[in-house]
């Protein structure tokens, strides 16, 4: 009995985290732009996932409300990351044995996959605004690919980079106030909208 228990609790667990990666893979892309598409050859700054220097920075908005958007991305990412995972890690909640780990550490992998996703954009959105571009695009890198990487950890058990990732999306925040960007937490479902 107690096999067939630990089968179903790794089913519920690892089919939410398949599902998660399939469709953070299926993100798609806004081309759309304030003043049309890019001319035909014309690459986006840092399109290839590489850091922004200032000299591949817009002069202007490339995208509609860069700035707008790139502040609710990052703030749903920051609500989801805090409250779903972050909060919970603190509260020693992903531990063996703690109450309620089995649904924490699904909401914490649907979360991860929805922020990912949100600052995914938020980096998009800020390579298309001048300021942006120079203050935070870059380091937004890091916090994605560890993001991305929460599905791993809760399911190896290695929780160590959980802790992270609080204080990583805070200083994400902090460069956009120093760039004149306010960035308050937005509250969001698990979908990520």
């Amino acid at each position: 009995m107690r096999h067939h228990l630990a089968g179903r609790v790794r089913s519920v667990i690892l089919l939410p985290l398949l599902l998660m990666a399939v469709l953070v893979g299926c993100g798609g892309e806004d081309t759309g732009t304030a003043a049309g598409t890019p001319a035909a050859g014309a690459s986006s700054p840092g399109a290839a996932g590489g850091s922004a220097s200032p000299a591949a920075c817009p002069t202007e908005n490339t995208r509609s409300f860069a700035k707008t958007r790139f502040v609710a991305d990052l703030g749903g990412a920051a609500f989801l990351t805090k409250r779903y995972i972050y909060d919970p890690y603190q509260a020693g909640t992903f531990q063996k044995g703690a109450d309620g780990r089995t649904a924490a550490v699904v909401k914490a992998g649907l979360a991860a996959a929805a922020s990912a996703k949100l600052l995914s954009n938020a980096r998009e959105n800020a390579l298309a605004n001048p300021t942006l571009c120079k203050t935070v695009a870059t380091p937004m890198a890091s916090a994605i690919a560890t993001l991305s990487g929460v599905t791993g950890a809760l399911a190896s058990g290695n929780l160590n980079a959980l802790g992270t990732l609080g204080p990583a999306l805070d200083s994400i925040r902090g460069a956009a106030t120093k760039a004149g960007v306010d960035v308050p937490e937005r509250e969001v479902g698990l979908s990520g909208s």
